[in-house]
């Protein structure tokens, strides 16, 4: 069994390590190992799954409906993903996402004292954010753009559900 510290130590160890710079693209031979690990080598990526993982498990709903939830994300990531390996770089890409990561940490600071109507906005605001992410994930994605979202898809979902305490 984990503990709080031991999750703290290992989280802190993983900000400190220079892997996290990997997040872009080049840093593996497949598409597939790539968007496996891109979800979890960029601090900006950890911030927003392990926060959104967080918000989910603070919900009053049943285990289906939280599985719900995270699909729901996954899916707008992949439209991102979709719309940005189309479209290429948009301006104000990268503010949104800076922008999402504010949203994420305001509505955790808030979730343990919110009420659930308000923890189910954060929510849904935090699956809008995804698109941006998805965005820039299909502007810096290589090869096989298939493969690539299959790894990212499954990369994020570990982290996600294997953070929050469902």
């Amino acid at each position: 069994m984990k503990t709080p510290f031991l999750k703290l130590t290992t989280f802190s160890s993983l900000l400190l390590a220079p892997t996290f710079a990997l997040a872009h693209p080049g840093h593996e031979s497949t598409a597939f190992s790539s968007g496996l690990t891109h979800p979890v080598t960029g601090i900006d990526h950890l911030i927003m799954l392990l926060a959104f993982g967080l918000l989910v498990g603070c919900l009053s709903a049943t285990k289906a409906q939280k599985i719900g939830l995270v699909a729901g994300a996954l899916a707008m990531l992949m439209v991102g993903l979709l719309i940005g390996s189309t479209f290429g770089l948009a301006t104000g890409v990268e503010t949104a996402i800076v922008a999402s990561l504010f949203v994420v940490s305001a509505a955790i600071w808030h979730a343990f004292s919110a009420s659930q109507k308000m923890v189910k906005l954060a929510v849904g605001l935090c699956i809008g954010m995804m698109f941006f992410h998805g965005y820039a994930h299909g502007v810096e994605a290589e090869g096989t753009l298939g493969q690539f979202s299959l790894g990212m898809a499954l990369g994020a979902t570990a982290d996600d559900t294997g953070h929050s305490n469902w």
